[in-house]
Protein backbone atom coordinates (compact mmCIF):
# COMPACT_ATOMS: atom_id res chain seq x y z
CA UNK A 1 0.00 0.00 0.00
CA UNK A 2 1.27 3.50 -0.82
CA UNK A 3 1.29 6.72 1.62
CA UNK A 4 -1.15 9.64 0.83
CA UNK A 5 0.29 13.15 -0.07
CA UNK A 6 -0.80 14.29 3.28
CA UNK A 7 1.53 11.45 4.87
CA UNK A 8 4.29 12.19 2.57
CA UNK A 9 4.06 16.13 3.58
CA UNK A 10 3.67 15.36 7.24
CA UNK A 11 7.11 12.92 7.05
CA UNK A 12 9.08 15.66 5.29
CA UNK A 13 8.64 17.50 7.85
CA UNK A 14 10.03 15.34 10.50
CA UNK A 15 12.79 14.18 8.03
CA UNK A 16 13.93 17.97 7.45
CA UNK A 17 14.09 17.86 11.98
CA UNK A 18 13.61 21.71 11.60
CA UNK A 19 14.31 22.70 15.44
CA UNK A 20 10.97 24.44 15.99
CA UNK A 21 9.82 20.31 16.25
CA UNK A 22 11.89 20.24 19.39
CA UNK A 23 10.33 22.96 21.43
CA UNK A 24 9.41 21.89 24.89
CA UNK A 25 6.22 22.62 26.98
CA UNK A 26 7.36 24.89 29.97
CA UNK A 27 7.70 23.35 33.04
CA UNK A 28 7.77 19.55 31.82
CA UNK A 29 10.85 19.52 29.73
CA UNK A 30 8.72 17.61 27.00
CA UNK A 31 8.89 18.72 23.58
CA UNK A 32 5.45 19.96 22.03
CA UNK A 33 5.55 17.48 18.93
CA UNK A 34 4.56 14.18 20.06
CA UNK A 35 1.53 15.62 21.71
CA UNK A 36 0.40 17.70 18.25
CA UNK A 37 1.39 15.65 15.51
CA UNK A 38 -1.90 13.44 15.90
CA UNK A 39 -4.34 16.68 15.79
CA UNK A 40 -1.86 17.86 12.99
CA UNK A 41 -2.24 14.60 10.79
CA UNK A 42 -6.45 14.63 11.60
CA UNK A 43 -6.52 17.75 9.92
CA UNK A 44 -4.85 16.50 7.21
CA UNK A 45 -6.87 13.94 6.61
CA UNK A 46 -9.68 16.01 6.32
CA UNK A 47 -7.83 17.40 3.05
CA UNK A 48 -6.20 14.27 1.96
CA UNK A 49 -8.82 11.61 2.31
CA UNK A 50 -11.98 13.40 3.35
CA UNK A 51 -12.56 11.96 6.74
CA UNK A 52 -14.26 13.51 9.07
CA UNK A 53 -13.86 14.10 12.89
CA UNK A 54 -16.83 12.49 15.25
CA UNK A 55 -19.60 13.99 16.61
CA UNK A 56 -20.16 12.84 20.40
CA UNK A 57 -23.66 12.91 22.31
CA UNK A 58 -22.85 15.76 25.47
CA UNK A 59 -24.90 14.35 28.73
CA UNK A 60 -27.77 16.25 29.69
CA UNK A 61 -27.75 18.36 32.59
CA UNK A 62 -29.42 15.34 34.64
CA UNK A 63 -27.46 12.52 33.53
CA UNK A 64 -24.44 15.26 34.65
CA UNK A 65 -25.70 15.57 38.09
CA UNK A 66 -26.22 11.42 37.96
CA UNK A 67 -23.33 10.88 37.18
CA UNK A 68 -21.40 13.40 39.50
CA UNK A 69 -23.73 11.75 42.54
CA UNK A 70 -22.04 7.96 41.42
CA UNK A 71 -18.55 9.37 41.49
CA UNK A 72 -18.94 10.31 45.02
CA UNK A 73 -19.95 7.22 46.29
CA UNK A 74 -16.78 5.28 47.35
CA UNK A 75 -15.83 2.76 44.58
CA UNK A 76 -13.49 0.07 44.93
CA UNK A 77 -12.77 -0.74 41.10
CA UNK A 78 -10.73 2.82 41.17
CA UNK A 79 -7.20 2.14 40.17
CA UNK A 80 -6.82 3.54 43.27
CA UNK A 81 -7.37 0.07 44.82
CA UNK A 82 -5.53 -1.42 42.24
CA UNK A 83 -2.68 -4.70 43.33
CA UNK A 84 0.91 -4.60 42.53
CA UNK A 85 1.52 -6.26 39.41
CA UNK A 86 4.14 -6.52 36.51
CA UNK A 87 2.26 -6.09 34.06
CA UNK A 88 -0.23 -2.95 33.46
CA UNK A 89 -2.53 -2.75 30.72
CA UNK A 90 -4.28 0.30 30.27
CA UNK A 91 -6.87 1.02 28.03
CA UNK A 92 -9.97 2.32 26.77
CA UNK A 93 -12.83 -0.07 27.91
CA UNK A 94 -14.65 -0.03 24.31
CA UNK A 95 -13.48 -2.56 22.70
CA UNK A 96 -15.89 -4.88 24.02
CA UNK A 97 -17.55 -8.44 23.06
CA UNK A 98 -20.28 -10.12 25.25
CA UNK A 99 -19.96 -12.96 27.42
CA UNK A 100 -21.61 -14.62 30.33
CA UNK A 101 -22.10 -12.20 32.97
CA UNK A 102 -20.45 -9.03 31.28
CA UNK A 103 -18.61 -7.99 28.82
CA UNK A 104 -14.97 -9.26 27.63
CA UNK A 105 -12.24 -6.85 26.14
CA UNK A 106 -11.09 -8.27 23.34
CA UNK A 107 -7.96 -6.30 23.00
CA UNK A 108 -6.61 -6.73 26.71
CA UNK A 109 -8.53 -9.68 28.41
CA UNK A 110 -7.22 -12.65 27.26
CA UNK A 111 -3.71 -11.51 27.40
CA UNK A 112 -4.12 -10.54 30.94
CA UNK A 113 -6.21 -13.59 32.34
CA UNK A 114 -3.17 -15.57 30.55
CA UNK A 115 -1.02 -13.68 33.07
CA UNK A 116 -3.35 -14.53 35.74
CA UNK A 117 -2.49 -12.20 39.41
CA UNK A 118 0.82 -11.10 37.53
CA UNK A 119 -1.77 -8.66 35.61
CA UNK A 120 -3.82 -5.45 36.12
CA UNK A 121 -5.94 -3.74 33.67
CA UNK A 122 -6.77 0.46 34.17
CA UNK A 123 -9.98 1.05 31.80
CA UNK A 124 -10.96 5.00 30.90
CA UNK A 125 -14.55 3.08 31.08
CA UNK A 126 -15.92 3.92 33.86
CA UNK A 127 -17.26 1.52 36.57
CA UNK A 128 -18.66 0.62 39.71
CA UNK A 129 -20.89 -1.56 41.62
CA UNK A 130 -23.75 0.37 39.83
CA UNK A 131 -22.54 -0.76 36.31
CA UNK A 132 -25.01 -2.58 34.08
CA UNK A 133 -23.58 -6.17 33.14
CA UNK A 134 -22.94 -4.76 29.60
CA UNK A 135 -20.70 -2.10 31.71
CA UNK A 136 -19.23 -4.74 33.95
CA UNK A 137 -16.22 -6.57 33.29
CA UNK A 138 -15.73 -10.42 33.09
CA UNK A 139 -11.64 -9.83 33.76
CA UNK A 140 -11.64 -9.32 37.62
CA UNK A 141 -8.36 -7.66 37.49
CA UNK A 142 -10.48 -4.63 35.67
CA UNK A 143 -10.21 -0.67 37.46
CA UNK A 144 -11.05 2.38 36.57
CA UNK A 145 -8.77 4.95 35.12
CA UNK A 146 -11.90 7.86 34.66
CA UNK A 147 -11.58 9.23 38.10
CA UNK A 148 -7.89 9.98 37.82
CA UNK A 149 -8.83 11.26 34.27
CA UNK A 150 -11.62 13.80 35.91
CA UNK A 151 -8.89 15.35 38.30
CA UNK A 152 -6.44 15.48 35.20
CA UNK A 153 -9.50 17.89 33.74
CA UNK A 154 -10.22 19.69 36.90
CA UNK A 155 -6.57 20.25 37.58
CA UNK A 156 -5.80 22.20 34.47
CA UNK A 157 -8.86 23.95 34.40
CA UNK A 158 -7.77 25.38 37.70
CA UNK A 159 -3.87 25.62 36.93
CA UNK A 160 -3.43 25.42 33.25
CA UNK A 161 -0.67 27.41 30.92
CA UNK A 162 0.56 30.14 31.87
CA UNK A 163 -0.39 32.46 29.21
CA UNK A 164 2.49 33.94 27.73
CA UNK A 165 3.54 29.88 27.70
CA UNK A 166 0.36 29.23 26.34
CA UNK A 167 1.23 31.97 23.47
CA UNK A 168 4.56 30.84 23.19
CA UNK A 169 3.17 27.47 22.19
CA UNK A 170 0.98 28.97 19.69
CA UNK A 171 3.19 30.44 17.68
CA UNK A 172 5.57 27.24 17.83
CA UNK A 173 2.31 25.15 16.50
CA UNK A 174 2.08 28.01 13.82
CA UNK A 175 5.47 27.71 12.63
CA UNK A 176 5.21 24.08 12.30
CA UNK A 177 1.87 24.31 10.27
CA UNK A 178 3.52 26.10 7.37
CA UNK A 179 6.41 23.78 7.35
CA UNK A 180 3.76 21.27 6.18
CA UNK A 181 3.50 21.71 2.38
CA UNK A 182 -0.18 20.23 2.18
CA UNK A 183 -3.21 22.37 1.77
CA UNK A 184 -4.95 22.09 5.27
CA UNK A 185 -8.23 24.04 5.73
CA UNK A 186 -8.61 27.25 7.88
CA UNK A 187 -10.81 25.59 10.17
CA UNK A 188 -8.94 22.33 9.96
CA UNK A 189 -5.33 24.05 11.48
CA UNK A 190 -7.27 26.32 14.06
CA UNK A 191 -8.90 22.71 15.75
CA UNK A 192 -5.79 20.99 15.30
CA UNK A 193 -3.64 24.13 17.33
CA UNK A 194 -6.21 24.37 19.91
CA UNK A 195 -6.15 20.53 20.61
CA UNK A 196 -2.29 20.49 20.61
CA UNK A 197 -2.88 23.64 23.20
CA UNK A 198 -5.31 21.44 25.25
CA UNK A 199 -3.05 18.40 25.21
CA UNK A 200 -0.14 20.67 26.33
CA UNK A 201 -2.42 22.28 28.73
CA UNK A 202 -3.43 18.96 30.77
CA UNK A 203 0.05 17.22 29.80
CA UNK A 204 0.96 18.14 33.52
CA UNK A 205 -1.09 16.60 35.40
CA UNK A 206 -1.65 13.57 33.22
CA UNK A 207 1.89 12.91 34.25
CA UNK A 208 1.51 13.01 38.12
CA UNK A 209 -2.08 11.27 37.95
CA UNK A 210 -0.10 8.62 35.66
CA UNK A 211 2.86 8.60 38.27
CA UNK A 212 0.76 7.38 41.21
CA UNK A 213 -0.76 4.20 38.58
CA UNK A 214 2.77 3.49 38.46
CA UNK A 215 3.43 3.99 42.40
CA UNK A 216 0.51 1.95 43.11
CA UNK A 217 1.04 -1.15 40.66
CA UNK A 218 4.11 -1.15 40.19
CA UNK A 219 4.48 -2.90 36.93
CA UNK A 220 7.90 -4.22 34.51
CA UNK A 221 5.97 -3.53 31.46
CA UNK A 222 2.55 -1.61 30.29
CA UNK A 223 0.55 -2.42 27.64
CA UNK A 224 -0.75 0.65 26.79
CA UNK A 225 -3.75 1.13 23.83
CA UNK A 226 -3.04 3.85 21.10
CA UNK A 227 0.52 4.47 22.55
CA UNK A 228 1.70 5.57 19.48
CA UNK A 229 -0.99 8.18 19.21
CA UNK A 230 0.80 10.79 21.12
CA UNK A 231 -2.40 11.73 23.43
CA UNK A 232 -0.48 9.65 26.45
CA UNK A 233 2.96 11.04 25.22
CA UNK A 234 4.04 12.12 28.64
CA UNK A 235 2.75 9.01 30.62
CA UNK A 236 5.13 6.75 28.39
CA UNK A 237 8.34 9.12 28.51
CA UNK A 238 7.26 9.17 32.56
CA UNK A 239 7.52 5.20 32.47
CA UNK A 240 10.86 4.50 30.17
CA UNK A 241 12.41 7.05 32.99
CA UNK A 242 11.52 4.70 35.31
CA UNK A 243 13.08 2.32 33.61
CA UNK A 244 9.22 0.75 32.49
CA UNK A 245 9.09 -0.97 28.68
CA UNK A 246 5.74 0.49 27.05
CA UNK A 247 4.19 -1.75 24.35
CA UNK A 248 1.03 -1.20 22.31
CA UNK A 249 -1.43 -3.65 21.41
CA UNK A 250 -3.09 -3.34 18.27
CA UNK A 251 -6.48 -2.46 17.77
CA UNK A 252 -7.61 -1.48 14.53
CA UNK A 253 -6.16 -0.93 10.78
CA UNK A 254 -2.31 -0.05 10.84
CA UNK A 255 -0.54 0.81 7.12
CA UNK A 256 1.47 3.16 5.43
CA UNK A 257 -1.07 6.28 5.61
CA UNK A 258 -1.84 6.14 9.45
CA UNK A 259 -0.22 8.93 10.78
CA UNK A 260 0.22 7.22 14.29
CA UNK A 261 2.54 4.45 12.73
CA UNK A 262 4.48 6.17 10.73
CA UNK A 263 7.39 8.82 11.77
CA UNK A 264 10.27 10.80 10.14
CA UNK A 265 13.80 11.13 11.48
CA UNK A 266 13.07 13.86 14.30
CA UNK A 267 10.86 11.10 15.97
CA UNK A 268 13.70 8.95 16.44
CA UNK A 269 15.83 11.15 18.25
CA UNK A 270 15.90 10.63 21.63
CA UNK A 271 13.47 13.16 23.21
CA UNK A 272 11.58 11.98 20.51
CA UNK A 273 11.43 8.52 20.85
CA UNK A 274 10.77 8.25 24.62
CA UNK A 275 7.50 9.30 24.06
CA UNK A 276 6.71 6.42 21.51
CA UNK A 277 6.24 2.70 22.61
CA UNK A 278 9.34 0.21 22.52
CA UNK A 279 7.41 -2.68 20.65
CA UNK A 280 4.00 -2.78 18.85
CA UNK A 281 2.02 -6.32 18.79
CA UNK A 282 0.51 -6.46 15.63
CA UNK A 283 -2.14 -9.07 14.51
CA UNK A 284 -0.22 -10.54 11.95
CA UNK A 285 2.91 -10.31 10.08
CA UNK A 286 1.17 -8.41 7.33
CA UNK A 287 0.28 -5.74 8.88
CA UNK A 288 4.12 -4.20 10.06
CA UNK A 289 4.84 -4.29 6.22
CA UNK A 290 4.91 -1.10 5.04
CA UNK A 291 5.09 1.20 8.51
CA UNK A 292 7.72 3.44 9.25
CA UNK A 293 7.94 3.11 13.20
CA UNK A 294 11.21 3.23 15.71
CA UNK A 295 10.83 0.09 17.65
CA UNK A 296 9.94 -3.23 17.30
CA UNK A 297 7.03 -4.75 15.75
CA UNK A 298 6.10 -7.94 17.26
CA UNK A 299 3.13 -10.16 15.43
CA UNK A 300 1.30 -12.40 18.54
CA UNK A 301 -2.12 -12.42 16.67
CA UNK A 302 -5.87 -11.73 17.78
CA UNK A 303 -7.19 -14.21 20.29
CA UNK A 304 -11.04 -13.92 19.37
CA UNK A 305 -9.91 -14.60 15.73
CA UNK A 306 -7.54 -17.55 16.20
CA UNK A 307 -8.54 -19.78 13.36
CA UNK A 308 -7.18 -22.42 15.55
CA UNK A 309 -10.31 -21.67 18.45
CA UNK A 310 -12.47 -20.08 16.79
CA UNK A 311 -15.58 -21.06 15.99
CA UNK A 312 -17.94 -20.26 13.05
CA UNK A 313 -21.10 -21.29 11.73
CA UNK A 314 -20.58 -23.13 8.18
CA UNK A 315 -21.69 -20.23 5.48
CA UNK A 316 -24.27 -21.96 3.98
CA UNK A 317 -26.12 -22.08 7.34
CA UNK A 318 -25.99 -18.23 8.38
CA UNK A 319 -28.70 -16.08 7.61
CA UNK A 320 -28.73 -14.65 4.24
CA UNK A 321 -27.32 -10.80 5.48
CA UNK A 322 -24.70 -8.60 3.57
CA UNK A 323 -23.26 -6.10 6.13
CA UNK A 324 -22.11 -2.92 5.37
CA UNK A 325 -19.29 -1.58 7.31
CA UNK A 326 -19.22 1.89 7.33
CA UNK A 327 -16.14 4.40 8.45
CA UNK A 328 -17.17 7.69 8.80
CA UNK A 329 -16.89 8.74 5.25
CA UNK A 330 -18.46 9.78 1.91
CA UNK A 331 -21.92 9.63 3.53
CA UNK A 332 -24.14 10.51 0.06
CA UNK A 333 -21.96 7.47 -1.32
CA UNK A 334 -22.96 5.23 1.31
CA UNK A 335 -26.56 5.79 1.08
CA UNK A 336 -26.20 5.28 -2.67
CA UNK A 337 -24.27 2.09 -2.39
CA UNK A 338 -26.82 0.94 0.00
CA UNK A 339 -29.46 1.15 -1.77
CA UNK A 340 -27.56 -0.25 -5.43
CA UNK A 341 -26.66 -3.40 -2.95
CA UNK A 342 -30.68 -3.45 -1.89
CA UNK A 343 -32.04 -3.56 -5.40
CA UNK A 344 -29.49 -6.07 -7.05
CA UNK A 345 -29.88 -8.63 -3.59
CA UNK A 346 -32.35 -11.19 -3.65
CA UNK A 347 -35.80 -10.80 -2.18
CA UNK A 348 -35.21 -12.52 0.71
CA UNK A 349 -31.90 -11.40 1.66
CA UNK A 350 -31.09 -8.89 4.00
CA UNK A 351 -28.41 -5.78 3.94
CA UNK A 352 -27.21 -4.50 7.09
CA UNK A 353 -25.59 -1.14 7.63
CA UNK A 354 -22.93 -1.38 10.75
CA UNK A 355 -21.48 2.05 11.12
CA UNK A 356 -17.85 3.01 12.61
CA UNK A 357 -18.47 3.39 16.40
CA UNK A 358 -17.71 7.30 16.00
CA UNK A 359 -21.09 6.96 13.93
CA UNK A 360 -23.11 5.53 16.66
CA UNK A 361 -24.55 8.56 17.62
CA UNK A 362 -25.78 10.08 14.24
CA UNK A 363 -26.02 6.70 12.34
CA UNK A 364 -30.28 6.25 12.38
CA UNK A 365 -30.51 10.47 11.73
CA UNK A 366 -28.27 10.33 8.78
CA UNK A 367 -29.10 7.28 7.35
CA UNK A 368 -32.83 7.95 8.08
CA UNK A 369 -34.07 7.83 4.20
CA UNK A 370 -32.45 4.85 3.18
CA UNK A 371 -32.90 3.39 6.60
CA UNK A 372 -36.43 3.69 5.85
CA UNK A 373 -36.44 1.25 3.16
CA UNK A 374 -37.69 -2.60 3.63
CA UNK A 375 -34.41 -4.95 3.93
CA UNK A 376 -32.30 -2.69 5.17
CA UNK A 377 -31.86 -2.32 9.21
CA UNK A 378 -28.75 -0.95 11.32
CA UNK A 379 -26.19 -2.51 13.46
CA UNK A 380 -25.47 -1.08 16.11
CA UNK A 381 -24.42 -3.94 18.67
CA UNK A 382 -20.71 -3.30 20.09
CA UNK A 383 -19.79 -6.98 19.82
CA UNK A 384 -18.63 -7.11 15.80
CA UNK A 385 -17.73 -10.69 15.76
CA UNK A 386 -21.60 -11.45 16.21
CA UNK A 387 -22.51 -9.43 13.82
CA UNK A 388 -20.13 -10.76 11.04
CA UNK A 389 -20.95 -14.37 12.11
CA UNK A 390 -24.13 -13.69 11.43
CA UNK A 391 -23.11 -12.62 8.04
CA UNK A 392 -22.27 -13.92 4.42
CA UNK A 393 -20.82 -10.86 3.01
CA UNK A 394 -19.00 -7.58 4.05
CA UNK A 395 -18.52 -4.37 1.97
CA UNK A 396 -16.79 -1.19 3.18
CA UNK A 397 -14.03 1.04 2.26
CA UNK A 398 -11.48 0.16 4.21
CA UNK A 399 -12.74 -0.81 7.74
CA UNK A 400 -10.58 -3.29 9.80
CA UNK A 401 -13.90 -5.18 9.82
CA UNK A 402 -13.25 -6.48 5.93
CA UNK A 403 -9.57 -8.25 7.36
CA UNK A 404 -11.97 -9.68 9.99
CA UNK A 405 -14.03 -11.06 7.53
CA UNK A 406 -11.30 -12.95 6.50
CA UNK A 407 -11.23 -14.83 9.35
CA UNK A 408 -15.21 -15.61 9.14
CA UNK A 409 -14.71 -17.03 5.30
CA UNK A 410 -17.29 -14.32 4.31
CA UNK A 411 -17.08 -12.83 1.00
CA UNK A 412 -15.70 -9.30 0.79
CA UNK A 413 -15.89 -6.37 -1.84
CA UNK A 414 -14.47 -2.91 -1.48
CA UNK A 415 -16.10 0.03 -2.86
CA UNK A 416 -13.81 2.62 -5.02
CA UNK A 417 -12.50 5.30 -3.03
CA UNK A 418 -9.34 7.02 -1.33
CA UNK A 419 -9.44 5.30 1.11
CA UNK A 420 -9.88 1.82 -1.01
CA UNK A 421 -6.52 2.86 -2.69
CA UNK A 422 -4.53 3.06 0.35
CA UNK A 423 -6.34 1.08 3.22
CA UNK A 424 -7.66 -1.91 1.46
CA UNK A 425 -4.72 -2.92 -1.59
CA UNK A 426 -6.54 -5.63 -4.33
CA UNK A 427 -4.09 -8.66 -3.57
CA UNK A 428 -6.30 -8.67 -0.01
CA UNK A 429 -9.49 -7.28 -1.83
CA UNK A 430 -9.68 -8.13 -5.66
CA UNK A 431 -13.53 -7.72 -5.96
CA UNK A 432 -14.24 -3.97 -6.24
CA UNK A 433 -17.03 -1.67 -6.62
CA UNK A 434 -16.82 1.65 -8.89
CA UNK A 435 -18.22 4.91 -7.20
CA UNK A 436 -20.67 4.53 -10.15
CA UNK A 437 -21.44 1.47 -8.45
CA UNK A 438 -21.94 -0.57 -12.04
CA UNK A 439 -20.22 -3.33 -10.70
CA UNK A 440 -22.85 -3.82 -8.05
CA UNK A 441 -24.61 -6.57 -9.62
CA UNK A 442 -21.33 -8.43 -10.67
CA UNK A 443 -20.48 -8.30 -6.47
CA UNK A 444 -23.46 -9.37 -5.42
CA UNK A 445 -24.13 -12.51 -8.08
CA UNK A 446 -20.39 -13.38 -6.31
CA UNK A 447 -22.29 -13.05 -2.34
CA UNK A 448 -24.94 -15.65 -3.21
CA UNK A 449 -22.63 -18.48 -3.79
CA UNK A 450 -20.74 -20.21 -1.58
CA UNK A 451 -16.97 -19.47 -1.12
CA UNK A 452 -14.60 -21.16 -2.96
CA UNK A 453 -12.29 -21.75 -0.42
CA UNK A 454 -9.89 -19.69 2.03
CA UNK A 455 -6.18 -19.18 1.21
CA UNK A 456 -4.97 -19.69 4.70
CA UNK A 457 -1.42 -18.56 4.16
CA UNK A 458 -2.64 -15.12 3.33
CA UNK A 459 -5.28 -15.23 6.29
CA UNK A 460 -2.72 -16.33 8.32
CA UNK A 461 -0.47 -13.19 7.78
CA UNK A 462 -2.89 -11.05 8.57
CA UNK A 463 -4.35 -12.52 11.80
CA UNK A 464 -1.76 -14.68 13.23
CA UNK A 465 -2.46 -17.97 14.59
CA UNK A 466 -1.83 -18.67 18.30
CA UNK A 467 -2.09 -15.77 19.93
CA UNK A 468 -1.86 -15.94 23.36
CA UNK A 469 1.03 -18.21 23.29
CA UNK A 470 2.56 -15.62 21.31
CA UNK A 471 2.35 -13.32 23.67
CA UNK A 472 3.28 -14.98 26.27
CA UNK A 473 6.38 -15.77 24.87
CA UNK A 474 6.70 -11.95 24.33
CA UNK A 475 6.03 -11.08 27.91
CA UNK A 476 8.57 -13.21 29.76
CA UNK A 477 11.31 -10.74 31.09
Amino acid sequence: MTETAGMRALLDVEDASPDVLFERIPGLEMPIWPLARWPFSRAIAETDIGTTLPTYQRASALQRTAIAARRAVPNRYTTRHAPQADHLFVVSGWTKMRGEGGYRNWLADDFSQALGASSVVAQDAYLDVLSRDDQRPINRSTYTYALANERIIRKTARRPLRPQDRDHLERVLREIFDLVDFRVTSAGRERAIQDALGRADRARHARDEFGRLLDRVCPRRVYMQTAAYGNRATEIALAHERGVEVAELQHGWIGSSHAAYNFGAAMREPDMVRCLPDTLLGYGEYWGRDIRFPGRFVPIGKPTLDRTALEVRPWDERPQNVMFVSSNFEHDLVDSALLAVRGALPADWNLVLRPHPVERATAAHRHAAVLSREGITLDLSVDGGEALSQSRAVIGFSSTMLFEALAYGCHTAVLDSVLAEHYASTDIFPTRIDRELSHVAAAIQGFIRPPTGVDRSLADSVWQPAGVARFLDFARF
